[in-house]
């Protein structure tokens, strides 16, 4: 999707700004796909190695043809193009689009997608997503009003509905938790409205896109997500934790993967011998618990309520109705720092502290301010 064209004299002015700043005056020939990257990522790269070369003096726009003027562009390094159109707006950036695949030469215009990104995507939109009701998997009880593709770990582009606050809210409350080299994960970001009855509502759920489960969508309930703010914030470090430890490198969905499996296999996969989950399986859930659960079915705080009742290390009878439920619970806990009832609760969270690369999501909620929150969750083993 091409953004809109506001006239070839922004891009002259944008062209001749750039020029300025990073000397770029000769068309020596340069890599021409050049990635555009999110600011995070450059950021994280640091300050570059000076260097000895000197400057090539800047540009006069009016002086040179306009094949010139994108010849010079294109002749950016990544890292140049990058730094210099991340202000731009939407219409500046499209113009410097539209102004290089407009010119009569010889050179390409600038991929604008990173180079291992699985998607041909502008700055907020990706090609590889289906954002259609049915696509992203609407039902009788799902009803989807809006969504927002997920490009390089940052929310992108609305696809369906229109822009809704909550559902930025609750982006706001992931990316703050969430390290953003975990987020690439996502592909879309979605809010529905649900016509459940009865006690269990969906507050949100997590589904892989793909068949090896690389990327995902992210949808949460508006309505119960505005209703309460602390179950807000514990629903999306509960929903993201079934993204890290559903991906290929702790499940493997292949169906001679589920056919050989030796470790358990969660009705989409074959956990990996040194996966979280599967490492979560074998200290807590031994003793006959883990026989006790069906992969297939839907989890409910009914199906848990009886494991509940005589475990006292599972937060809640939705904890106890599975393994990967358990974990998830007990991740939010962790991460918000929610106080522990007992003992056998606290084991669970000090082996989440302990495992490589979780400590940074409890790190980023205590930095924004979102850790201490009251618990609310029904108190297991006192039945």
């Amino acid at each position: 999707m091409k953004r809109r064209s506001i006239g070839i004299a922004a891009a002259a002015l944008t062209l001749a700004l750039i020029a300025t700043a990073c000397g770029t005056g000769s068309n020596d020939a340069r890599d021409n796909s050049a990635e555009v990257k999110n600011s995070a990522t450059t950021a994280a790269e640091g300050t570059p190695e000076p260097s000895d070369e000197k400057p090539a003096d800047p540009i006069d726009v009016d002086a040179v043809s306009d094949q010139e003027l994108a010849e010079s562009l294109i002749g950016l390094s990544d890292a140049e193009f990058e730094e210099f159109t991340a202000d731009l707006n939407d219409a500046e950036y499209n113009e410097l689009l539209t102004f290089l695949e407009s010119y009569e030469g010889d050179a390409e215009p600038p991929e604008t997608a990173p180079s291992g990104d699985t998607s041909t995507s502008t700055r907020g939109v990706r090609d590889d997503v289906d954002c259609s009701p049915e696509g992203l998997g609407a039902d009788d009880t799902v009803a989807f009003t809006t969504a927002h593709y997920v490009v390089n770990g940052a929310l992108g582009d609305v696809c369906l509905g229109k822009a809704d606050d909550r559902l930025n809210q609750a982006w706001d409350v992931l990316a703050a938790i969430t390290p953003a080299g975990q987020l690439v994960d996502l592909g879309v970001f979605t809010g529905f409205e649900s016509t459940e009855d009865g006690d269990e509502i969906t507050l949100a759920f997590v589904n892989a896109l793909d068949a090896d489960g690389s990327l995902f969508q992210l949808s949460v309930n508006l309505e119960t997500f505005a209703e309460d703010s602390n179950e807000a914030q514990l629903t999306m470090a509960h929903e993201f934790s079934h993204v890290f430890t559903t991906l290929p490198s702790q499940l493997d969905r292949t169906v001679e993967a589920s056919e050989n499996c030796e470790t358990y296999d969660n009705g989409e996969g074959c956990y990996l011998d040194d996966s979280i989950m599967f490492q979560w399986i074998q200290t807590f859930w031994g003793d006959g618990l883990i026989e006790q659960i069906d992969p297939l079915a839907e989890p409910t705080a009914a199906d848990g309520q009886a494991r509940c009742e005589t475990n006292p290390g599972f937060v809640g009878a939705y904890a106890a109705s599975s393994p990967e439920e358990d974990f998830a619970e007990s991740f939010s806990v962790y991460v918000f720092d929610v106080e522990t009832l007992n003992g056998e609760q606290q084991a669970r969270i000090d082996w989440i502290a302990a495992q490589p690369g979780l400590a940074e999501f409890r790190d980023r909620a205590e930095a924004a301010g979102l850790t201490g929150l009251t618990n609310n969750f029904d108190e297991c083993g006192v039945g």
